[in-house]
């Protein structure tokens, strides 16, 4: 059920910083069209990166916690030694195919 919220959750993320960066190219647009010491061009991409780049950070940091608290299946949170607690990624193998004679 874990790697399903984590799905979830992840793509709503996704979702919403698309949509709010898609708001950022009208905003930016707006605030290019008024008058302004500045060339249009300079407070487009002032005011279009001052709010995606902002976002996109939020969002892979949001993203990252909802993975820690969420874990997918066959993921764990482990310490270790020298980096702390990290999400790492497991696999258990068969007993079959551990146990199967060479050919």
């Amino acid at each position: 059920m874990n790697s399903y919220k984590q799905s979830l959750y992840a793509g709503m993320i996704r979702i919403l910083a698309n949509v709010l960066m898609i708001g950022a190219v009208f905003f930016a647009m707006r605030q290019a069209a008024q008058p302004s010491v500045w060339p249009s061009e300079a407070v487009f991409c002032a005011w279009f990166f001052g709010i995606t780049i902002p976002v996109w950070v939020a969002a892979y940091i949001v993203t990252r916690r909802i993975r820690r608290h969420f874990p997918a299946e066959f993921e764990s949170l482990v310490e270790l030694p020298r980096k702390g607690p990290q999400l790492v990624r497991w696999r258990v193998l068969d007993e079959a195919s551990r146990m199967a004679p060479a050919r």
